[in-house]
């Protein structure tokens, strides 16, 4: 009799929850399907400010710059003045949409080796190591990889660039963001 009783106060229970959350989710699912969204505005994003100096100091860093974005004179989203000669932002995913701003802007077209040869002149870095690194890692052949930020490939091509560009504590979901933040507040 105990287990009888027990069954019907466990399925009244579950039922009870189970009603719960149905009438905690059936207005999310009208409200996606009535409400049209407004539209993003990036200036009103806040990701917060982000500190990876415990990680390193080097200036990408200490930046949230993982590209090493030299001052452009562009007004970039998410950006603040924390280094007269380089780029820093808030947070390491607004670093990352300049990047893809940039390489949209100047590097599309470019096979990944010119690409990196432009990014980063053998005047001042290892170029042919720089490419060879990339390339590797991406699997992306130097001559044939062709720069296209619309193309989702275009991440781990930045990601392996702030690898070497010295960008230390970022995430796989940095970049990523970073890649949505373009899309949405850059891309045209």
């Amino acid at each position: 009799m105990f287990n009888i009783i027990r069954m019907i106060v466990t399925f009244v229970v579950f039922f009870f929850i189970g009603f719960c959350a149905y009438s905690i989710i059936r207005p999310l699912w009208a409200h996606e399907a009535t409400v049209e969204e407004a539209p993003l505005n990036c200036d009103e994003i806040d990701l917060g400010t982000y500190d990876y100096t415990h990680v390193s100091t080097n200036r990408p860093t200490r930046n949230n710059n993982p590209g090493n974005i030299r001052k452009t004179g562009r007004g970039y989203y998410g950006e603040t003045s924390n280094d007269p000669a380089f780029e820093s932002f808030a947070a390491p995913e607004w670093g990352y949409a300049a990047m893809f701003d940039l390489l949209d802007r100047l590097y599309t077209g470019l096979t990944l080796s010119e690409a990196i040869y432009k990014w980063a002149p053998p005047v001042e870095n290892d170029t042919e190591r720089y490419v060879n690194f990339v390339a590797k890692k991406t699997g992306y052949d130097r001559n044939e990889y062709k720069v296209n930020v619309n193309d989702p490939s275009i991440m781990n091509f930045a990601k392996y660039m702030s690898v070497l560009e010295g960008m230390k504590g970022f995430s796989d979901a940095d970049v990523d963001l970073g890649y949505l933040i373009w899309k949405e507040c850059y891309n045209d």
